[in-house]
């Protein structure tokens, strides 16, 4: 079977004999305040061959799966004898196995075979991966993968995967989404998203701001403007493909827009007055919400790329800025100093209702509403420090998740599992260089995704 290199990457379904179709058990995190979180232990099996070339190839793989499954802090990754000699004896992933309880197994199973559930439930193993690998005529990777629910005796999922070796990365992430899917209940997976941000180098004194485009294991960076303009706040629209950005044109800020596909950018037709803080429509891809400088006051309009009408949805003296549409529309919420200092405020378009949803005991900024509607997130300062935090859409059961000495520009994971955002730890030396993190809403576990170590990293958004 020949592929194309370019983009490789084939996935199909088997089952087993043992399971007629592919259970879709999980094996739920059930996580309550102040209890440590539960870690899902994790057998792999068959990850490792005699022959060396394909050998180091599994190795690759196996190597980003850990690091994709460590990043969330919620499995234990247990190998069996011949596993533990495939790790990379200097990485941070080897060194983070807890060899203390990581048994010598016997490597008999494949992917054809069925466990023997009751002696993996004695060790408190919770899921078994089961790998297959070989190399197909034309030197491509073929893999056959199975997972298995030790507690309830039942198959997770059986994949076939192949792929060129500069995809690789790609079977990782899929393997990863799917384990990640099963053992916590969630419907997406977030290992092979894209993170759009404003990196930032140069001097002290003059920074220079690009508009960047990341995998979220860290691959395959790119810049999609060249720096000579400052350019801000990117949030990817409706189409995956496209990501409006703040740009300062001929000294005053825009909105531009530009098309992954082509790197062509534009700016919003037939805006002259200073406009900032895109936020794209959940549903409508010709609309966008965004603030704007008109007759000295900064409101929030809505604007309709395709007509060319702005719509006015604020008009008040204060600074109404940040806003973030429901998932349905129907609803607007945005930050504005209109009284106690600044704060969260709720639209409600059916019934043109307005009225103010967060503490009044901090300052509030940048709100936005989770994808599944259940959550809004947010940046507060109080007493000299900034937090990271959600609450439900009318402002009760807040919830601060993260600190740092400058914390800002909050955004959601595609699934709303997660917080995106970027962090300065100090003042002083490399603590303050902005970095990006992700914190576990559920768990509160934060993670420093990877960047190139001597740029800063600003104002990022997630998509899958």
């Amino acid at each position: 079977m020949k592929f194309l290199r370019n983009l490789f990457i084939i996935i199909a379904t088997f089952s087993c004999f043992f399971v007629a179709t592919p259970s879709l058990a999980t094996i739920n995190l059930k996580i309550n305040a102040n209890e440590e979180v539960p870690r899902h232990k994790i057998l792999f099996f068959g990850f490792d061959v005699d022959d060396n070339d394909l050998d180091q190839d599994i190795k690759k793989i196996m190597t980003m799966i850990m690091r994709n499954l460590n990043s969330t802090n919620l499995f234990e990754i247990i190998a069996d004898s011949q596993n533990m000699e495939i790790m990379l004896p200097n990485s941070s992933i080897y060194n983070s196995i807890n060899n203390d309880i990581a048994p010598r197994y016997n490597s008999s199973l494949n992917a054809e075979s069925v466990p023997n559930f009751e002696k993996y439930k004695k060790q408190n193993i919770s899921a078994i991966i089961v790998g297959d690998f070989k190399y197909d005529e034309a030197g491509n990777l073929e893999a056959k993968i199975r997972a298995w629910d030790v507690l309830d005796e039942k198959q997770l999922f059986g994949r076939f995967y192949g792929a060129s070796s500069d995809n690789y990365n790609k079977i990782a992430n899929y393997v990863s989404n799917e384990i990640f899917t099963k053992l916590t209940g969630e419907k997406i997976g977030h290992f092979n998203s894209r993170i759009t941000y404003i990196a930032e180098s140069g001097t002290l004194t003059k920074r220079i701001k690009k508009l960047a485009l990341i995998n979220f294991d860290g691959s395959d960076q790119k810049f999609l403007t060249d720096g000579s303009d400052l350019v801000l706040t990117p949030a990817f629209s409706r189409n995956r493909d496209e990501i409006f950005y703040l740009r300062y044109f001929l000294n005053k800020p825009h909105i531009f827009k530009i098309n992954l596909n082509n790197n062509k950018s534009n700016k919003l037709a037939g805006f002259t007055d200073t406009n900032f803080s895109p936020a794209p429509h959940p549903t409508d891809s010709s609309k966008i919400l965004l603030t704007a400088i008109i007759d000295q006051n900064i409101d929030i309009y809505e604007f309709n790329m395709l007509s060319n009408e702005l719509k006015r949805i604020t008009s008040n003296e204060a600074i109404d800025t940040t806003p973030s549409y429901s998932p349905d529309g129907s609803k607007i919420i945005f930050a504005s100093d209109r009284s106690f200092g600044q704060q969260i405020y709720l639209i409600d378009f059916e019934n043109l209702s307005l009225r103010q949803i967060s503490n009044s005991g901090a300052s509030y900024s940048k709100p936005q509403w989770s994808p599944d509607g259940r959550y809004i997130s947010f940046t507060k300062f109080k007493n000299n420090t900034f937090y990271a935090g959600i609450m439900l859409p009318d402002g009760s059961n807040e919830k601060t998740l993260a600190q740092g000495y400058v914390l800002e520009s909050v955004k959601w994971s595609p699934n709303s599992r997660y917080l995106i955002y970027s962090k300065k730890r100090s003042a002083y030396g490399p603590n303050s260089i902005p970095r990006l993190f992700i914190v576990d809403i559920i768990t509160g576990f934060e993670y420093e995704l990877p960047t190139p170590k001597n740029e800063g990293a600003l104002d990022p958004d997630w998509v899958l």
